[in-house]
């Protein structure tokens, strides 16, 4: 079994992150009020995407 160390976490800016909280969290309403950036975030990250739904995310410093 592989440990969760060598899963890929990608970095992610944090308004991002708090998208992908609240959708964990079920809330239908997670991206209100960011849905153009969150669209164009979506199709041009989607791999990123991806993969911080699987394996979680690390919020970007800055």
């Amino acid at each position: 079994m592989k440990s969760n160390n060598n899963l890929y976490k990608p970095v992610v800016p944090k308004w991002v992150a708090e998208i992908l909280d609240e959708q964990k969290k079920q809330n239908v309403f997670a991206a209100h009020g960011r849905m153009k950036e969150w669209d164009e975030w979506k199709r041009k990250y989607s791999r990123k995407l991806k993969y911080a739904r699987i394996n979680g995310w690390i919020v970007e410093k800055g």
